[in-house]
């Protein structure tokens, strides 16, 4: 008579234990078998599967990476706390994770934005979209630390710039890693070089700056993927140019071109913007390296 692959595994598993057991009854008391017989199930048995590590991103850079899309024009669900994304509350002493929440704490100790903290938001609006979707493959919950500094220069965040930025860097992301208990994933958003561009930082001091600042970050966060963002939206196309060559010549780092995607002022992403330009930097961050 024809079996179900499960009876016929269970048939061929109780088979198996009993010959097991048979054979060790010569050798081991009785007690012995029995344990075996509880600890070897193989009719129920599975393969194990490798948990994966838990994914973190980490959004940094200049205003940008802060952002400075209106609250005012998300939906009531934007608004809402969003447990998709778990973020680093670093107002809090022990700086535990907690929910997304625009206008809570999605924007907080970025310098040059104090004014928008209660009022608007950035990539993360959109990243907490694409996961809630399934757009990041294998984790329905992602973890996020905002590392960003307004107004910044890319000279600023040497380890040894009075700024003390990399250092809080360090900070944020070690706090992450503590958190968890392990090593995670990491994913890093970044948009630098606007404020160079303003200041007219010589462009090849402005790449090999870039080139050390990445690769500095690529030894605080192992096997990091990184995606930068270039600004084609404001313009800069020496900037563009530099960001691309970056890209090409650091393993495990990719950028996206951010044409046609509409701004809030002259430098600044606004509300559609920023989840267009999110959108992008999700599908770098998990194409084929």
């Amino acid at each position: 008579a024809h079996q179900s692959g499960d009876a016929c595994g269970s048939a061929i598993g109780r088979a198996i234990l009993y010959a097991v057991g048979m054979r060790a009854a010569d050798v081991f008391p009785i007690s012995a078998v029995a344990a075996l017989a509880v600890l070897v199930d193989l009719a129920s048995w599975r393969p194990l599967r490798a948990e994966p590590p838990p994914l973190a991103f980490v959004i940094t850079g200049e205003s940008n990476s802060g952002g400075l899309g209106l609250n005012a024009d998300a939906t009531a669900e934007e608004l809402a706390p969003r447990k998709s994304v778990l973020i680093l509350d670093l107002e809090a002493a022990d700086r535990r994770f907690v929910p997304l929440q625009l206008g809570r704490n999605n924007l907080r100790r970025h310098t040059r934005l104090d004014d928008y903290f209660d009022t608007c938001h950035g990539l993360e609006n959109q990243l907490a979209h694409a996961v809630a979707e399934g757009r990041v493959p294998g984790h329905p919950q992602v973890y996020l630390v905002k590392t960003g500094q307004g107004g910044s220069r890319v000279g600023e965040w040497r380890p040894d710039a009075a700024t003390g930025y990399w250092k809080e860097f360090v900070g944020r992301t070690d706090a992450v890693r503590k958190l968890l208990e392990r090593e995670p994933q990491w994913v890093v958003w970044m948009s630098l070089g606007i404020n160079d561009a303003i200041a007219r930082t010589p462009d090849d001091t402005w790449q090999a700056e870039m080139a050390d600042h990445v690769r500095r970050i690529q030894r605080q966060l192992p096997d990091a993927r990184i995606v930068l963002t270039e600004f084609q939206s404001m313009g800069y196309p020496e900037l563009n140019k530099r960001i691309r060559q970056l890209a090409a010549e650091i393993p495990g780092v990719a950028s996206v071109d951010t044409t046609g995607i509409p701004l809030r002022d002259a430098n600044h992403w606004g509300y559609a913007g920023l989840k267009m330009v999110a959108d992008r930097l999700i599908a770098a961050s998990f194409a084929a390296r």
